[in-house]
């Protein structure tokens, strides 16, 4: 996928936090599943362009999108893009080990390398 819509503490494209793992994966396709860390509670679904994040109940609760995809919201680009573009937009974020958070509306920006990596969107309280 090279652009994608996002609606933050909603969902990104046509999947929604708190959508069954199987609709995430009819809506986004081909994957392969991993565990992320030793520390995960559930398996993780790489479709490529993205990684989404599913609680116990095997329930989307994040989706990270890598720097191969466009993401707008209010269809205006917030990645990759700039920090101070994605907070006029978005509203502020507060920088904690190389990653901007913005506890607000779930949303974690991984900018390690001088340029934004990944962006993610959490389900309310992800962050928590």
């Amino acid at each position: 996928m090279d652009k994608i819509q996002a609606y933050p503490l909603i969902g990104v494209g046509d999947v929604t936090f708190g959508m069954a793992r199987e609709k995430v994966r009819e809506a986004f396709g081909k994957y392969s599943e991993f565990k992320k860390s030793v520390y995960s509670k559930n398996t993780t679904d790489d479709f490529g362009f993205c990684h989404v994040y599913y609680n116990i109940k095997n329930e989307c609760e994040a989706v990270e999108i890598f720097n191969t995809c466009k993401v707008f919201a209010a269809d205006k680009i917030i990645f990759p893009t700039s920090i101070e573009q994605t907070e006029e937009i978005l509203g502020s974020f507060a920088k904690e080990n190389g990653l901007y958070i913005n506890l607000e509306k779930s949303i974690g920006i991984d900018l390690t390398s001088e340029k934004m990596e990944s962006i993610l969107f959490g389900c309310k309280g992800y962050f928590d």
